[in-house]
């Protein structure tokens, strides 16, 4: 097992609002942590991307939820962990979009966790029937020294 050098753990509600915020306090502490501009930018996308992709899809109510996410730094990766109760939805199940396509003839959605996948190693579980883990390792652009 790859030892982990730090971890933050935020729980947000499903609004844009808080994403906005979890997401701007989660790049604050990498900075801190020393991660290099191409880990910041890939590690903000990804947290962006998937958390919205919570708030468009995975509730039919308006009713307030949590979401889960955790960072962990080892000394070549991030792990980016995101957990929510929403609807069952596997990402890495979403067709490859048909990006050679013209833009009249592409179907709105999945480019974005298409990309995620190309630049992390992606990993989902359903917890129990009702619970939706996916698990996204960002190699580091830079070694954090232990």
């Amino acid at each position: 097992m790859t030892k982990l050098l730090d971890k933050l753990e935020k729980r947000f509600r499903n609004t844009l609002a808080d994403l906005e915020t979890t997401i701007e306090e989660s790049v604050a502490w990498l900075t801190e942590k020393g991660l290099g501009p191409q880990s910041l930018y890939l590690a903000r996308f990804i947290v962006e991307e998937m958390g919205t992709n919570i708030l468009k899809y995975a509730y039919d109510d308006r009713e307030p939820h949590e979401i889960f996410l955790s960072l962990g730094i080892t000394p070549n990766h991030l792990q980016i962990l995101l957990e929510d109760d929403g609807h069952e939805f596997n990402p890495l199940h979403v067709p490859e979009p048909k990006i050679s396509a013209g833009i009249e003839e592409r179907t709105p959605g999945g480019l974005g966790i298409w990309l995620v996948q190309k630049f992390g190693e992606m990993q989902y579980t359903r917890v129990d029937g009702k619970m939706n883990k996916v698990e996204i390792s960002l190699r580091l652009d830079c070694v954090i020294p232990d």
